[in-house]
């Protein structure tokens, strides 16, 4: 049940904290997507979540599971979307990332964004940026780019928080997908 919660957090979190893009041209589209890469991890929370985190799934665009689609979401093996619902096969480990970039449109404040939660051993660990910095979460940094062209997103350097605790991960990697 962890991740049905976790699907919850992370939509609630995007319709709340940015506008959605009203382009209805790819709305309807499921597109999950064969995805490469690997992010790697720093700071104090990886002695519980580990230092590297597999990228599985990946569905571009999705607008029912983001709210935007301007996103692409970032999944372990271990979870795939399915009718526009996460389902996954261990509830107990795994991790949900929703990468947003909204610079071409689609809020008005933010160019930027990162949702993502990581159930270790049953335990949720929610983390969050946003570009610009917004008096919330904390600054994605400058090496955090979503390309949909080149279909690759760069972590470099790029911070998150955990929203319970406010300690801070580094995140770090090239995701590509076809």
């Amino acid at each position: 049940m962890k991740f049905k919660t976790m699907y919850c957090l992370l939509s609630a979190m995007f319709f709340l904290l940015f506008s959605c893009d009203n382009n209805n041209e790819d709305d309807n589209e499921d597109t999950l997507t064969t995805a490469q890469g690997t992010i790697r991890l720093s700071g104090n929370e990886t002695q519980v979540l580990g230092t590297s985190l597999t990228v599985g799934n990946l569905e571009v665009g999705n607008v029912a599971l983001s709210g935007t689609n301007k996103s692409v979401i970032l999944m372990s093996e271990n979870i795939a979307v399915v009718d526009n619902e996460l389902v996954y096969e261990n509830d107990q480990n795994g991790f949900v990332i929703v990468a947003a970039d909204f610079s071409t449109g689609g809020s008005p404040n933010i160019d930027k964004s990162i949702s993502m939660t990581i159930v270790k051993d049953g335990e949720e660990y929610r983390h969050a940026c946003t570009s610009p910095y917004q008096n919330f979460f904390i600054a994605c940094g400058d090496g955090y780019e979503v390309d949909f062209e080149a279909k690759t997103i760069t972590l470099e350097e790029t911070t998150v928080i955990n929203t319970d605790t406010n300690v801070i991960l580094t995140l770090d990697g090239t995701i590509t997908w076809d």
